[in-house]
């Protein structure tokens, strides 16, 4: 009879909430991606380990989700936003506390014709129990609030997640391109060396002019300069990984170079409409805009009177022997009605800072959508286009192989100067470095279209 009871006061209490009810904001999104092929599947069905076929970057990944700090961080505050939402459950029940009480006391007359004491004795165990009824929904929007703060939590692990991994695969392929500019900087450097040793040889016999000399110095020194600075870049792109992996230095370990990796030749990226349902960083936007949502309703809720009831219920008795007789026990309900009556506006403020609040904050929802489309466009993009001119540096670099081959048989014969040598020799380093930036950006372009596409999760 109790429950039927209980039951009907809420299904009466829910009938009267206030506040406004959350609905989707139209937002504007593409009908197809302007820079993707017709295909409709996409990249994300695929899981991370599926799409980086290196092993060793798999493994690198996998120790970066065990050890990660940042994904530790988001895990916590997860579980403190479940947390809170369990504190907020709580307010729609009635609360139970219990007190007891035990006095004692012994007065005696200080009349000079009799010591006659005087006890004072209480003893009292009760229960007492408060509830706050919630007429107007306050207690359930800053419910619903703290459940929509949890998902957007939830959401922002999934985004810290994809983000960490496709950090840990860029700056894989990062470090790969630096080991591969290493070692195309140190057959340069050597080259240069051998140049200047054959030169300065035939500038001592009087060959050549000085001139030439000073160049050959000069551009063997700037390629061991540059040694110099991709040894740091080095260091430094292997201190950022250890930070991702939850680990002091160490070098990192190796796998495929950047033109061994395997990856597929049409990156499907599939339908926008799929993207609202698939980034987290969308869906925690569109919570924290719930989660706004039911504050303002909480604001609203506040300008209208609440209803608690108060009790207790227990026993009392001065002597301790009748503590638990019919006649000592005691109990008594009472009902308060209490609201607002004139704050000089300050309710009607409140509700309109949350107001105010919640346009900011569905104004950042709709600003995620466009960056995330924007990001995916930008990615598309770059696939292409890089593919396109890493194709082209290698034409490039077979190109520059043939001038510089030439360039040493006219001078070798005495058709050229020096400086025509030097200039395909620049042509050629360049042309080899280049090549190598644009096979790196292609693949680190794969994976920025990966997170933009919510995928690895």
């Amino acid at each position: 009879m109790n429950k039927i009871i209980f039951t009907g006061i809420v299904l009466i209490v829910a009938g009267c909430a206030v506040g406004p009810k959350y609905s989707r904001p139209n937002t504007k999104k593409p009908e197809a991606y302007t820079q993707a092929a017709v295909r409709t599947d996409s990249i994300t069905n695929m899981k991370w380990w599926d799409v980086y076929q290196d092993t060793v970057l798999q493994s690198l990944i996998r120790t970066a989700i065990d050890q990660n700090l940042d994904l530790k961080i988001a895990i916590e505050r997860m579980e403190e936003s479940k947390a809170i939402l369990g504190f907020n459950k709580a307010n729609l029940y009635p609360f139970l506390d219990y007190s007891a009480r035990a006095r004692a006391t012994d007065f005696r007359s200080t009349s000079t014709e009799a010591n006659v004491a005087f006890p004072s004795n209480s003893f009292a165990l009760l229960g007492n129990v408060s509830w706050e009824i919630d007429l107007w929904g306050k207690l359930r929007h800053a419910n619903r609030a703290a459940y929509a703060e949890l998902m957007a939590s939830e959401e922002n692990q999934k985004s810290l997640y994809i983000s960490m991994v496709a950090q840990v695969a860029e700056l894989y392929f990062r470090l790969r391109g630096l080991d591969e500019r290493l070692i195309i900087t140190r057959h340069t450097n050597e080259t240069r060396k051998e140049y200047l040793r054959i030169i300065a040889l035939r500038f001592d016999q009087g060959e050549v002019a000085e001139l030439d000399k000073l160049q050959a110095e000069n551009i063997a020194a700037s390629s061991e300069a540059q040694l110099y600075a991709l040894e740091r870049a080095i260091i430094v792109t292997e201190n950022a990984i250890n930070i991702l992996l939850g680990q002091t230095y160490a070098p990192i370990t190796r796998g495929l170079q950047n033109d061994q990796q395997q990856l597929p030749v049409d990156i499907p990226s599939g339908l926008p409409s799929e993207l609202l349902q698939r980034r987290p960083d969308i869906r925690s936007a569109e919570q924290l805009l719930i989660a706004q949502t039911e504050r303002v309703g909480v604001a609203v809720a506040l300008r209208f009177p609440s209803l608690s009831l108060t009790g207790f219920l227990g026993v009392a008795s001065p002597e301790i022997s009748n503590l638990f007789t019919g006649d000592a026990f005691l109990g008594s309900v009472t009902g308060q009605l209490a609201g607002p009556l004139f704050r000089f506006g300050q309710n009607k403020r409140r509700v309109e800072v949350e107001q105010a609040i919640a346009k900011q904050v569905g104004y950042e929802y709709e600003k995620t959508i466009l960056n995330a489309f924007a990001e995916v466009e930008n990615s598309l993009v770059e696939i292409r286009t890089y593919s396109n001119e890493y194709n082209a540096r290698q034409r490039q670099v077979a190109a520059t192989e043939k001038s510089l081959e030439l360039s040493k048989a006219l001078y070798d014969n005495g058709y050229t100067s020096f400086l025509q040598v030097l200039d395909a020799e620049r042509e050629l380093y360049d042309s080899q470095t280049e090549k190598s930036f644009a096979l790196q950006d292609q693949l680190i372009s794969t994976v920025r279209l990966y997170k933009a596409l919510g995928g690895g999760w």
